[in-house]
């Protein structure tokens, strides 16, 4: 429903206060051109929305909470509230005068309501937020005249790189216009910029300036993010002093600012490239080099038939509610000394719920050993898994080994990829599940054997038993209790796990926040990689975006979300690590360019360590070995290679 308005003219509007700004013109002719679509009485978020809208900007509240503790006490005396909307408009704290937060919330000026102009007309967050600077929107210059109560002073807060991270409201009652509301909203929302720059990646470089050495500690001071030489953040204080813009950014503070290397923390005088004298400090950072993700600290070769490099952590994360539910059953089968067997498709977690299961199980006490069958070479399957006596053949260590079987004893034996083991192995396999013997190469002993078996597989075995690929007897001795592990894109809170595991690959390290236009796109894509290929995605992001940045969907690698918006599970894009797309869907090539940039980047920072590189990267050695092997064959085959799991 709207209100009745005057109508828009381009001569004075009749508005009873002094002659609007040109802001307010604009603002209200733009509002005059959308018709019926302003609200006037809004419906709030429902509660659960808005706590989940919270915590995806929890950052910013966090940062800007010294300043809205300190406003509430000073606006509260002049019967005024003060309100944190985020980048859309959407009020999420208020806090202030007890009684004009109730007649605020006649208006919905309330955390739940957005206060975007497309939606409640001219008024100062939604102003601000087009316009991106700092706006007085008082009484009737509201568009809507159930607004005309307030007098509202809002400032954008922006992030190291420019962007909008949300809108800092002073507002009160129109009836007394407190002349000092505007100046107060600015001067905060810097400050709260300025703490967003101060906390970003501690690896990177601060270089702090102004006019005068008492203005260093200041609101007003001047800060640069560098990675070595090359601007990655800035606030709007640096802009002014220097004369530019945000263009700035990638660029060389050699351009801007001439004996910048030679600063520390003690003041020093430098000179802009046009002229103008300042004085400067700089504080290093702990390295030079963007390293958003953790590293293994020494690379060690892996050894075969291991479902991921040696020194590198499973993945992590929350497998949702539907997996967490059953892993309790699955653990009291386990200790009922029932074969588990698990089902999903590439990449939904299946070691990662075998390594819980262990942990809930009674064999937690004992080794969890993990064999990716689909990764063991044929000609070395049996020695890894009975093992061998020293010398039984050529190549074979003096002392022999013991087999992943031995190693499993009084634990779990995790079989992963069981579908890809050779047709003429399984037999031997199946002898030694039934009589809980192992006879290694070379030997005429066999060795009793105890553990719990779990296995895992994204193939069809019952299709694979018909096609006479998989044999019956095994496949009956595996499954005596199954759980299907749901794809990702079945998750109730896909948004909501998304941005959270964003935040901890590394998004709260580097400053770095997921937009809702970035997080709607990520939570419509397909998956077909599941998590596995999220994750790529998310450190791809971390790795070649900037500290600092709000990353939006035009950041996301191309073509992301067609599969979905298709309505096609599994037909979505590769990324490296997850599964490859199918055909060349618009974006393939840029979205293969996306993916060796990344590939690339992660090479350089590592020396061009293979190992290092692809802990970095979360993937297998053997995936980026073979990677670089089709890069060298030309660029159609970019595309990072398919890893089972």
């Amino acid at each position: 429903m709207t209100s009745s308005r005057p109508t828009v003219t381009r001569g004075l509007y009749g508005f009873a206060a002094s002659q609007p700004s040109n802001s307010i013109l604009r603002s209200w002719e733009r509002c005059a051109a959308m018709g019926a679509g302003l609200h006037a009485d809004p419906n709030p978020m429902p509660a659960p929305e808005l706590a989940e809208r919270r915590e995806q900007h929890a950052r910013i509240l966090e940062t800007a909470r010294p300043e809205l503790d300190t406003l509430a006490g000073l606006v509260a005396g002049a019967h005024g509230v003060v309100l944190l909307a985020d980048p859309t408009g959407l009020i999420l704290q208020e806090a202030g005068s007890t009684d004009f937060l109730r007649k605020a919330e006649r208006v919905a000026l309330r955390p739940g309501v957005s206060w975007a102009e497309s939606l409640r007309g001219t008024n100062a967050i939604g102003t601000a937020l087009h316009d991106g600077a700092a706006v007085r929107v008082h009484g009737n210059e509201h568009f809507l005249r159930c607004n005309h109560i307030l007098s509202c002073h809002a400032a954008p807060i922006r992030s190291p790189r420019g962007e909008i991270m949300g809108v800092l409201d002073i507002s009160s009652e129109a009836s007394s216009l407190q002349d000092y509301a505007l100046g107060l909203a600015q001067m905060c929302a810097r400050q709260i910029g300025n703490r967003l720059l101060d906390t970003a990646d501690g690896r990177l470089h601060r270089l702090v300036f102004q006019r005068q050495p008492s203005l260093l500690d200041s609101a007003e001071r001047a800060i640069l993010l560098l990675e070595d030489d090359r601007i990655v953040g800035a606030n709007e204080a640096a802009l002014q002093l220097l004369g530019g813009d945000w263009s700035l950014l990638h660029g060389s503070i050699d351009a801007w600012i001439e004996g910048w290397s030679r600063l520390d923390d003690t003041p020093k005088p430098v000179m802009t490239a046009a002229g103008l004298p300042l004085v400067a400090t700089l504080r290093h950072g702990k390295s030079p080099a963007i390293r958003p993700l953790a590293a293994p600290a020494a690379p060690r070769a892996a050894r075969p038939g291991r479902s991921r490099p040696a020194g590198q952590e499973p993945m992590q994360y929350d497998l949702g509610s539907v997996a967490s539910a059953s892993l309790r059953p699955a653990a009291d089968a386990l200790d009922a000394g029932l074969a588990v067997l698990l089902q999903g498709e590439t990449g939904v977690g299946k070691e990662v719920f075998a390594r819980r299961l262990h942990a809930l199980s009674g064999y937690r006490a004992g080794p969890f050993v993990a064999v990716n069958c689909g990764a063991l070479p044929e000609s070395l399957v049996e020695a890894e898994l009975f093992g061998y006596e020293g010398g039984a053949f050529t190549g074979a260590r003096r002392e022999g080994s013991l087999g992943r079987l031995r190693e499993a004893h009084g634990g779990v034996l995790f079989l992963d990829e069981i579908g890809d083991m050779p047709l003429a192995l399984q037999t031997r396999l199946l002898r030694a599940l039934q009589e809980r013997e192992v006879q290694p190469l070379g030997s005429n002993k066999r060795i009793p054997v105890d553990f719990a078996l779990l296995s895992a597989t994204n193939q069809d075995l019952a299709a694979m038993l018909a096609q006479g690929s998989f044999r019956s007897d095994l496949f009956y001795r595996l499954q005596d209790y199954r759980v299907c592990l749901p794809p990702l894109r079945r998750r109730q809170d896909l948004r909501g796990f998304v941005r959270r595991e964003f935040e901890r690959l590394g998004g709260l390290e580097r400053a770095m926040s997921l937009s809702d236009s970035a997080l709607d796109a990520l939570a419509g894509h397909a998956w077909p990689g599941n998590y596995r290929e999220l994750r790529a995605v998310l450190r791809g992001l971390l790795f070649l975006k900037p500290a600092g940045s709000l990353l939006q969907a035009a950041d996301l690698p191309p073509g992301l979300g067609q599969a979905a918006a298709a309505g096609e599970p599994g037909a979505g894009p590769a990324s490296p690590g997850g599964a490859p797309a199918r055909g060349e869907a618009a974006g393939g090539r840029s979205l293969r360019e996306w993916n060796s940039q990344l590939i690339l980047r992660v090479l350089g920072e590592c020396g061009n360590n293979v190992s290092h590189a692809a802990g970095v990267l979360g993937i297998h050695r053997s995936t980026l070995h073979r990677y670089l092997a089709r890069r060298k064959q030309g660029p159609h085959a970019l595309i990072a290679p398919r890893e089972n799991s």
